[in-house]
């Protein structure tokens, strides 16, 4: 999507964003003791943004910024207060096993908007509800299609249909089609990207359904609420690690997500934002994995082979960081940075794979983006479709998800933010790593 029309199409976030009643400055030594993770995450957004407005002296970084039209989607991500005050902390959450990956669970945001197990609204009534993804077969979205179904389980006149609409954008607008012309009584959605599924969803709130998009966004101006998580704080935080253990310098390739998503948009954006101003970096290679593990083993292996002085690999996702450092492994060059030092591997993504590869030292850090907050997306349809019946308060517009911290083979604390080791982590997700 042109960055123009992205711009327009979402200005009325932008107010919502950095001037969204941010401090000016970063908090002082003694405030951060008592600001919460999210708070001091959000004042390091600010910082950093407001420094790559006003300069970026790395040329190379600037070029890719620019070309990639990264400050007309940051401008308008939403960075603000969460819904009703809530404040999380770690350890918080329900524990369950998925219902459709038959892994264990720890989801952290189940006391989020909050609603109490049994019947909803109209007891007499069953609510039909849609749940469109992709992904069956991605550990990430298998998680998320699991918590949107445990939340949906607690409610007996809740009944939800899930569909995976297998990366195909004009499936998923079929499928919402469908679920129109049946009258249900709320849709849930992961858009894989944002533009294809702006008119579905202006369709489905124009014939009275509720819609709520979980994680990513949609170009719809009028869809119901939004659930974002974390972005920028992951983004900024894989670049504030990078500049605590580079100096400012160092050769990079990028294993990025697909162009015009979110996740790539924001991380990719923010991670710029934070090292654009240490000219010693240099970017070697830019790639589009598509979250695919396969893509990012062969971009990485290629790169392997094109260059010798890679010092950082920069991933936007848990499954191309995996991809990457298997590539890594293979050609045997895991400790072939500069100097015979190894090469920094940064991630997203809280996998319990990644998590493994944390406590062995092979990636240096994972900023968490969790996958469990489909429950959120129920409760935020429900209370929606309540509304509409005059049974329930309607949610914010925005849900934002908690800021969290990243982790870290060891504690250490950057730029006023205490990491966690994987052992202090209980919310990873996916299969258990092979030992």
């Amino acid at each position: 999507m042109p960055a123009l029309s992205r711009r327009q199409l979402f200005q009325g976030a932008a107010g919502l964003a950095f001037a969204a009643a941010l401090p000016d400055l970063l908090a002082t030594p003694a405030q951060a003791e008592t600001a919460s993770v999210h708070d001091l995450l959000n004042q390091l957004i600010k910082k950093y943004s407001d420094a790559a407005k006003a300069s970026m002296s790395n040329e190379e970084i600037k070029a890719l910024f620019e070309k990639d039209g990264f400050r007309d989607y940051l401008d308008v991500y939403p960075v603000g207060d969460l819904a009703g005050g809530f404040v999380w902390k770690p350890g918080m959450g329900a524990t369950f096993t998925g219902p459709y990956s038959k892994l264990q669970i720890k989801a952290p945001f189940t006391d989020y908007l909050p609603m109490a197990e049994g019947p909803v609204l109209d007891k007499s009534k069953t609510y039909r509800i849609g749940f469109v993804f992709h992904g069956f077969n991605h550990p990430w979205l298998i998680s998320l299609a699991d918590t949107a179904a445990w939340e949906a389980a607690r409610h007996p006149n809740i009944q939800l249909e899930v569909i995976d609409a297998e990366f195909d954008d004009n499936k998923m607008g079929q499928v919402i089609d469908t679920w129109i012309a049946k009258q249900f009584d709320g849709i849930v959605l992961w858009p894989s990207r944002e533009a294809p599924m702006g008119p579905p969803v202006d369709r489905a709130i124009a014939a009275g359904i509720p819609v709520v998009s979980l994680d990513r966004r949609t170009s719809s101006e009028v869809i119901s609420s939004e659930v974002l998580g974390n972005f920028y704080a992951n983004g900024l935080q894989q670049g504030l690690y990078l500049q605590h253990a580079a100096g400012g310098s160092g050769s990079m390739i990028c294993n990025r997500k697909d162009l015009g998503s979110t996740a790539d948009s924001i991380r990719t954006g923010s991670y710029l934002e934070v090292i654009g101003n240490s000219p010693g970096y240099k970017m070697l290679a830019n790639y589009h994995t598509n979250s695919q593990r396969t893509l990012a083993f062969k971009s990485t292996a290629d790169a392997l082979q094109a260059f010798k002085d890679i010092s950082i690999i920069f991933n936007t996702g848990g499954e191309e960081a995996m991809g990457a450092l298997d590539a890594v492994r293979e050609a045997g060059r895991l400790n072939s940075a500069p100097g015979g030092k190894k090469i920094i591997i940064l991630a997203n993504d809280d996998a319990r794979e990644v998590l493994k590869e944390i406590r062995a030292g092979n990636m240096d850090m994972v900023a968490p983006y969790t996958p469990l907050l489909g429950d959120i997306g129920i409760r935020a349809v429900i209370m929606h479709i309540g509304h509409k019946a005059g049974l329930a308060d309607a949610p914010p517009k925005l849900i934002l998800t908690p800021n969290l911290p990243m982790i870290t083979k060891e504690k250490m604390t950057i730029e006023g933010i205490e990491t966690l080791t994987p052992d202090e982590w209980p919310y990873a997700y996916g299969p258990e790593a092979a030992s």
